[in-house]
């Protein structure tokens, strides 16, 4: 589905720059600049509907670029397509005193070129803008011109990025008489922004909206998403035309009518065709087993490719055509799944859902709070939901980018106890410190989705990628299975051997060995200021199983102690036993999902130590007198 960023544009394609210099900033604009890599001095947006299918919008972006990590805010970006047209454009470089260094034209932005695996109409232009030194001032101001394709409008989004501050931003937006606009402000509590409407002489609907003095936001671990802390407002219109298409999203409901009508007649299939469907699960003794057949079908036989050619960007390609090309679009191929199984007396819900956004806005209806496409085929005992545009994803496996968000039925997702990894290890050390390790890795559900891309890797890449993740400096993977178990509950097994020269340090008498080398990416962050709330957005279960065998001529010295952490952000079990000449240690740690208060952090980073303490533990060893 085509993603409508140009018309929700989060300002993200203009990129701003100021007249004045840093150094005579007024004084609150330098508290802002204080905490911040780039200060927006002044952002100004204006659109002029003319009708329903019309608009020109005239953009004016000033920012000041403080330091290298605020470079990306002086690149200018402009998306257009088949409804929209850059019409003017000029750019301004200003030094950091002020002086004009360089004028920037329209014949000097790079238009981007098709990419050979993309049928669409989008293009790009971009102008990336680089000077010397700190800080530098951008100017940009330019127009684009919209036709038939009014489904939605820009977003106003005074800040684009972290560590970002706004001196003033605005937005004016102007309907003629009869049309209306619909607007929803998100994340403006507390913050210096308006909104205004007012109507002109002639009955326009004018929305105006002023924002000035925003502090940058600062990016924190597990924090919330972009999303959910910047500060925007979304603009709508009711009624709407979209290539010569009218419609009507006032209410979620009737733009699901909209986008319903666009499906009409493009389900069919041919004579032949059905006949082979019906011959492909003659076999199938249940209605589960031939959407097994079909969706293993749709593997084999079609590929991914994005079709966004005018209103392609909403409305699928014929099943017909997909059948035929053997391509389509999330769109396209959750189509031609739902025609197949519709033959097969099926019956099947094509879904529009958000990749991103996990929540949509329930009173808000609009295009662009969704991008993507999947099939939902509610059985007797069962509802599945077919990813139908990646076929290495398992049949009825519901990936992370999508469980648990928004769609227009239900919000499927798994519990966090079933995102499973368990690790079976068993590591015969010398007297050297040399070790041989054998271990089996399984990983199901979240998990498995995090590491089943190594199939697709070459097999020296497969073990690089498995030695990246054991926490030793000097490491061989020998030998290396995977299996994988692609159901709707899928997992994926590693099982490996690997040799290392160095497994742990021998000093003196003594040898030190790692309790646990295999949680090499649990991670404790080092900021412990806290201003947003703690985002654990899957949660998960862990479990290690690591027998050590002792060295010939060596006793034990220290172990380390056993542990049973409780959270309300979850629990770590752990344990350790001698067992004859080898050491037992065992490690359970379930991370709960979750949003937790911003003054929690101190205890959420303090049980994240203290699992850390117990994967890091050492083992001592002491060689015995002769």
């Amino acid at each position: 589905m085509k993603l409508m960023t140009h018309y929700s544009r989060t300002k993200l394609y203009g990129l701003l720059c100021t007249w004045l210099c840093f150094c005579l900033l007024p004084v609150r604009a330098q508290d802002i600049a204080s905490n911040s890599n780039s200060l927006i001095v002044d952002a100004r947006t204006e659109v002029i509907c003319k009708s329903m299918t019309q608009s020109v919008e005239r953009e004016t972006r000033t920012v000041t670029i403080l330091n290298k990590k605020g470079l990306d805010a002086a690149h200018f970006f402009c998306s257009c397509d088949m409804f929209r047209s850059l019409q003017k454009f000029s750019g301004e470089l200003i030094n950091a005193s002020g002086e004009s260094v360089r004028k920037i034209k329209k014949s000097e932005l790079v238009k981007s070129e098709y990419s050979s695996s993309l049928t669409t109409d989008d293009y790009l232009y971009y102008y990336e803008c680089n000077y010397p030194s700190f800080p530098f001032t951008v100017k940009y101001v330019w127009e684009v011109k919209c036709n038939n394709g009014l489904i939605g409008y820009s977003t106003f989004m005074p800040q684009m990025d972290f560590s970002q501050g706004v001196e003033k931003a605005s937005y004016r937006i102007e309907l003629p008489a009869g049309l209306q606009c619909r607007y929803r402000a998100l994340n403006t509590d507390g913050k210096n922004i308006q909104v205004k409407e007012s109507t002109g002489p002639e009955g326009q609907q004018i929305l105006e909206v002023s924002a000035a003095q925003l502090p940058p936001i600062v990016s924190e671990p597990f924090g919330p998403s972009f999303a959910e802390l910047f500060p925007r407002v979304y603009f709508a219109p009711s009624a709407f035309s979209f290539d010569k298409k009218q419609g009507d999203m006032s209410t979620w409901q009737k733009y699901g009518e909209w986008q319903y009508s666009l499906l009409k007649d493009r389900d069919l299939l041919t004579e032949p065709f059905k006949s082979k469907l019906h011959e492909l699960t003659a076999n199938c003794t249940t209605d589960r087993e031939k959407v097994k057949a079909v969706y293993d079908y749709l593997a084999k036989t079609t590929r991914y490719v994005s079709i966004q050619l005018g209103i392609g960007g909403l409305q699928p390609i014929t099943a017909t055509d997909v059948c035929r090309t053997g391509f389509g679009d999330c769109k396209g191929l959750s189509n031609y799944a739902r025609a197949m199984l519709n033959e097969l007396g099926i019956p099947s819900t094509y879904t529009v859902i958000s990749t991103t956004n996990e929540r949509l806005l329930p009173d808000f209806s609009s295009a662009n709070q969704m991008n993507h496409v999947i099939l939902q085929v509610p059985l007797p005992q069962d509802t599945l939901w077919l990813e139908c545009t990646n076929p290495q994803l398992p049949f009825g496996y519901v990936h992370q980018d999508i469980a648990g968000h928004d769609a227009l039925l239900i919000q499927p997702t798994y519990p966090d106890s079933l995102n499973t990894q368990q690790i079976t290890a068993r590591i015969s050390l010398s007297p050297t410190a040399e070790a041989k390790i054998e271990v089996q890795e399984v990983s199901r559900l979240f998990q498995y989705e995090n590491e089943a891309g190594i199939v697709y890797l070459e097999p020296n890449k497969q073990k690089d990628r498995i030695r990246s993740d054991i926490n030793l400096s000097q490491a061989d993977i020998l030998r290396l299975h995977i299996s994988e178990c692609k159901e709707a509950n899928p997992s994926i097994t590693f099982d490996y051997t690997a040799s290392s020269n160095q497994y742990g340090n021998k000093t003196g008498n003594r040898l030190f060995i790692p309790a646990n080398v295999f949680r090499k990416g649990f991670s404790v962050p080092h900021i412990t200021k806290r201003t947003h709330p703690i985002h654990v957005n899957f949660g998960y279960s862990d479990a290690d199983s690591i027998r050590i065998q002792l060295p010939e001529g060596y006793t034990i010295e220290g172990l380390p102690r056993p542990a049973d952490l409780k959270s309300k952000f979850g629990n770590f079990h752990s344990s350790v036993r001698v067992n004859d000449n080898e050491i037992w240690i065992v490690h359970n740690l379930f991370m709960r999902k979750g949003i937790y208060a911003p003054e929690e952090y101190t205890a959420f980073l303090d049980f994240r130590k203290q699992v850390a303490e117990q994967y890091n533990g050492k083992i001592i060893l002491k060689k015995k007198p002769n």
